[in-house]
């Protein structure tokens, strides 16, 4: 076998050459038509229901949302009984509680937004929607702290629900933990069923553990403040969420490429170069409400 001998200067001003090429390359990207995003999720809580409008944005733009102003926004029921949500100037647009006592299981609602001559619509149904019998909590040490500020012993809560006979429900898990949402997209909780997914033959049982601890973000400890909530969604609604999970999550050096979202919203005018974003949805909810108490924890097994 032959040996390439290569002089150490040769190997020096090899590396210079390299270490020295840096061209600046200006990423050129066409800014995209504007498009309008719908964040539209009314609940039967006893509370006011908003509907939020804005403007997509270029790729590099870090400047806060555009909001929209100046929209109609009216919400129908199957009946044609019209529900007009008031314009309160920051892109949210306000349903008052005492008007808002409209929404009932197996009720089918429309959603109507005009903005600048161009009109938008979406159907989303409300379906029912299991108790919550508890919240359980049991005491865990973690061998190490995810870092200096993670908590290496506490609580790890799970909440206990059954989904009910007829197969193809379909749920959204929501935790507050010490009054703050647990809001963060790859942390999206779904449920279809008692399980994740269709074909998992869980209807009609308990959900399953994974599920019912969903509600953990890190470990809880004595005096923290829980609250869950599980809405009924549409399958529609369930794979608009699951996605948004994928692609929040969607990095490395297997990545694909991001896409957009399908959504229920569709351009009224048939207009298919002035499509919206977003989604509607109609969701009834039922919500358990607990204070870790350490004295009360459940024994470990």
């Amino acid at each position: 076998m032959k040996k390439i001998i290569i002089p150490t200067l040769a190997l020096l001003s090899l590396a210079l050459s390299f270490s020295s090429c840096e061209d600046v390359i200006d990423i050129d990207v066409q800014d995209a038509v504007d498009q309008l995003v719908i964040d539209g999720w009314l609940t039967n809580k006893a509370e006011d229901q908003y509907i939020k409008l804005s403007l997509t944005q270029p790729y590099f733009d870090n400047s806060p949302v555009r909001t929209v102003t100046g929209a109609e926004v009216i919400v129908f029921e199957a009946d044609s009984t019209a529900h007009p949500f008031t314009d309160m100037g920051d892109g949210r647009y306000l349903l008052k509680k005492e008007d808002a006592n409209f929404l009932e299981e197996n009720g089918q609602y429309a959603l109507y937004v005009k903005y600048q001559n161009e009109e938008f619509t979406a159907l989303s149904k409300l379906n029912r929607v299991p108790a919550i019998d508890s919240i359980a909590y049991e005491f865990f040490e973690l061998p190490f702290a995810a870092d200096d500020s993670s908590e290496s012993e506490g609580y790890f809560a799970e909440f206990y629900a059954k989904d009910p006979e007829g197969e193809g429900d379909t749920y959204w898990i929501r935790t507050t933990k010490n009054g703050k949402l647990i809001n963060d997209p790859g942390q999206i909780s779904l449920a279809y069923d008692a399980g994740f997914s269709p074909g998992s033959r869980s209807d009609g049982l308990l959900f399953i553990l994974p599920v019912r601890q969903s509600i953990n973000d890190g470990l809880y400890q004595h005096n923290d403040s829980i609250h869950v909530e599980v809405w009924s969604i549409g399958l529609d609604a369930y794979y608009y969420l699951q996605q948004i999970a994928q692609e929040s999550s969607n990095g490395g050096i297997f990545a694909t490429p991001p896409a957009n979202i399908p959504t229920n919203i569709f351009n009224r005018n048939g207009d298919s170069q002035n499509k919206a974003l977003g989604f509607f949805g109609v969701s009834a909810v039922s919500e358990f409400s607990t204070v870790l108490d350490s004295t009360l924890a459940r024994p470990r097994d």
